[in-house]
């Protein structure tokens, strides 16, 4: 990844994290060493990255860059819509993911469709948002962006 701005880092760490469990989805490999995780493995270990630490990483970025992005730059507007359609979409498949039967016969698609769409959505976070922030900010917005990040999701290193 590029070098961010300060401010974006503990974001960016996520990101990573988002794209080692996307591949780990998309190519059915554990998190541990075993040789393979199940479905109903791969369904817990999502939910859990969900629930402890994607859910606030989603608010961090609604809750406090995209606005501060929308008022600097209000033609990046389309594009933060959609990002914000993509949490509520990611959202209710992680919902979904989370209420299927231990053989749910979804639970694989279900699977490959949030993995396809956490790596997309970052992918066009890291590469189309972030550089129109990092170009636009001033550094007073960037230091309160910085430690309002800071207070919701800590440093980043989850």
């Amino acid at each position: 990844m590029p070098k961010r701005h300060p401010s974006l880092v503990p974001l960016s760490r996520e990101h990573h994290h988002g794209l080692l469990l996307a591949f780990r989805i998309k190519h059915g490999l554990p998190k541990t060493r075993r040789p393979h995780d199940s479905p109903q493995e791969q369904a817990a270990d999502t939910v859990h990255f969900f629930k402890s630490g994607l859910a606030s990483h989603f608010a961090a970025e609604t809750d406090i860059l995209f606005p501060s992005i929308r008022a600097m730059q209000p033609q990046a507007s389309a594009l933060l819509d959609r990002l914000i359609q993509e949490h509520t979409a990611m959202r209710e498949l992680v919902h979904h993911i989370a209420r299927q039967s231990p053989d749910g016969s979804q639970l694989t698609e279900l699977l490959a469709s949030f993995g396809t769409l956490l790596e997309q959505h970052i992918r066009c976070e890291e590469r189309d948002l972030f550089p129109v922030y990092e170009a636009h900010v001033s550094e007073a917005e960037a230091t309160r962006i910085e430690h309002a990040i800071f207070q919701m999701i800590g440093d980043g290193l989850a």
